[in-house]
């Protein structure tokens, strides 16, 4: 039965603050809760209508309502207020004993007093909204004597829901509160909501986590299974718990034979706990607080099963996980990389000992070419001496004879006058050998000197027709000159002169007097002279030879021999001009020559000895 308790007819009492409820007619029921309406503004006036009933949660739970009061009979006429509502109503007859209960359990609304001995109404919200665990709490002050708008302002200023001055409805008050109940189980449906969806992510991601792990489990075996190198891994005992396949190929054992037994098995050297720790703690340390530890390769002896002995490289890691150590071996048969590295080493001496003997040999070669450079330079100096010295006679010789042949000293019978022409001839033969040693020597020595200068096209050529005609006609050839070369080009025109006279008289000497052609054609703005007889031409087989020094090739003719020296001297001086000296031939018909010349020689090319021709030969 619900109990009217109105504070001012007990002017002396304590706490003047009193709910007031109209009066009940004796022997009525209690006023039926309202339905739990959705939540409504807490700053809702008293009176103000309740909104539509909305549909109950799942959350049946009772839940704890506070009453602060300091008068028991306020405390009881609270009770028979809120009894309908069906939930636990917890008493407190102060501000202190609130907090306690504050501190114990968690309450849907809290209802107080604001007039109070001790802490009263305003300070005890301040404390209750100062702890984080609490401060959510709506407050409903009530009051019988503090209804200024001052302290209404200041009961929502330290944070309540509402402010209800005495008397009121209980159907209102009632009301209010079933908002609150209704709000705090939703919320509390929520949490569980959230509980339960956290709950269930973890259980996803559990799942998720150990699918993960399965399939990395499943890829790790499927590694290990087709790797190349053997994988073991061992407990802190040292028992073998893996075994892969090829670790069964390599020891020639089953793993269903080595699992569960000592790893020591499988090597000649002992492997207890110690030594893997050992060997797994030879890479540097990286702390304390990292589990994996990895090791550094370690030589060992492998046992196969028939008892066969290997060379292997073994690298170990320590695996340490919640106080279970696992220890993993990778191990390498390394017999042929030894081999491969002992031939390696052999083949190192013997090359060692090959450049020893090099470095000797090439000591010896270098000491050899000084020497034969040394008898080249005697030589050289040797020639150009006797050259010098011959000269003299032979000149004299020449000049007499001549002298002689003319009838100067007198008439000559014709025995004498033959034997004065032979005589003549080998002179003039011993002067030509005399003249070409001292320009070959020269050449050989660097000591040509360049005369440069324009030279036409084909207008030197034309002058030289001129010099060699006379013997051209006594062997019966014709001289001809094609092409419609007009070029000049800066080089040495006595040089020249002597390589393209040479080329003439040996073509009118080997031409068996056919018709000799000279072509002169302008090529990469410098020009080619060929020479082209149709004598017997030249073998093969002698073509390498013909530009080395004193080479004479075979003849039917022995007056036709010349000193070996004109084409070697030839080519080297065409050489020294920066162009080349080039043969062609065909035996039986003929000899071509060709003499290639640049636009400009530079003058300070220096003279050096030419390789041996193999590509060139001359008649």
């Amino acid at each position: 039965m619900t109990r009217a308790v109105d504070s001012s007819e007990r002017p002396g009492a304590a706490s003047a603050d009193e709910p007031a409820v109209p009066p009940a007619s004796p022997g009525a029921a209690p006023p039926e809760s309202p339905p739990v309406s959705p939540p409504v503004s807490p700053q809702a006036t008293p009176g103000s209508a309740p909104s539509a009933p909305a549909e109950r949660q799942p959350f049946t739970e009772a839940v704890n309502i506070l009453l602060v009061d300091d008068r028991p009979e306020n405390l009881l006429a609270l009770e028979a207020i809120l009894e309908p509502l069906g939930q636990r109503l917890v008493r407190a007859t102060s501000g202190d004993e609130a907090l306690r209960h504050l501190l114990a359990r968690d309450f849907a609304a809290i209802l107080l007093d604001v007039q109070m001995p001790g802490l009263n109404g305003f300070e005890t919200a301040r404390l209750i909204k100062a702890r984080e665990r609490s401060r959510h709490i709506p407050i409903i002050f009530l009051t019988a004597i503090n209804k200024d708008e001052e302290h209404i302002f200041l009961g929502y200023e330290v944070g309540a829901v509402d402010y209800m001055s005495k008397p009121f409805q209980p159907d209102v008050l009632r009301s209010k509160v079933a908002v609150f109940v209704d709000l705090y189980r939703k919320q509390e449906q929520l949490k569980r909501q959230e509980q339960q969806l956290r709950d269930s992510e973890r259980r996803q991601l559990q799942l998720q986590h150990r699918a993960e792990l399965l399939e990395s489990e499943a890829r790790l075996a499927q590694i290990v299974g087709s790797a190349f190198d053997a994988i073991v891994t061992a407990d802190g005992d040292g028992q073998v718990t893996l075994f892969n396949a090829a670790a069964e190929a390599m020891f020639g054992r089953e793993a269903a034979d080595v699992v569960g037994r000592p790893v020591d098995a499988l090597f000649v050297e002992a492997m207890p706990g110690a030594e893997l720790e050992r060997v797994a703690g030879a890479a540097a340390d990286a702390g304390p607080d990292v589990p994996r530890r990895g090791g550094g390769a370690a030589t060992y002896t492998g046992r196969r099963a028939d008892g066969e002995t290997f060379p292997a490289e073994a690298t170990v890691s320590r695996l340490d996980l919640n106080g279970a150590v696992t220890y993993t071996l990778i191990v390498r048969d390394v017999s042929e990389q030894r081999r491969a590295e002992e031939a390696l080493r052999t083949q190192a001496a013997s090359l060692a000992s090959s450049t020893e003997k090099l470095t000797a040999l090439n000591a010896e070669l270098q000491r050899r070419q000084a020497e034969l450079q040394h008898a080249m330079n005697a030589r050289n100096r040797f020639y150009a001496s006797m050259s010098h010295e011959l000269r003299t006679p032979i000149n004299a010789i020449i000049g007499y004879s001549t002298l002689l042949i003319d009838h100067i000293y007198g008439p000559l019978n014709d025995r004498q006058r033959q034997g004065l022409v032979r005589s003549h001839m080998a002179a003039k033969h011993l002067l030509e050998l005399v003249n070409d040693v001292l320009d070959l020597s020269k050449i050989e020595a660097g000591k040509i000197e360049l005369s440069l200068q324009p030279v036409s096209f084909p207008h030197l050529v034309e002058e030289l027709f001129v010099t060699v005609r006379p013997m051209a006609d006594e062997h019966g050839s014709e001289l001809t000159l094609a092409g419609d070369c007009q070029t000049t080009v800066i080089t040495d025109p006595r040089r020249v002169r002597q390589v393209i006279l040479n080329l003439l008289s040996n073509a009118i000497k080997f031409g068996g007097g056919k018709p000799i052609e000279v072509r002169c054609e302008a090529r990469d703005g410098g020009v080619m002279v060929a020479v082209t007889d149709h004598g017997p031409g030249i073998r093969a087989a002698d073509l390498p030879r013909i530009f080395d020094e004193f080479v004479q090739l075979p003849s039917t003719n022995p007056a036709l021999q010349g000193t070996g020296l004109g084409l070697p001297i030839s080519q080297r001086l065409a050489r020294l001009l920066g162009g080349d000296l080039l043969v062609e031939s065909t035996p039986g018909e003929g000899s071509t020559f060709r003499l290639l010349l640049p636009a400009s020689c530079d003058e300070a090319v220096e003279a050096s000895p030419p390789p041996v021709a193999a590509n060139g030969a001359g008649s």
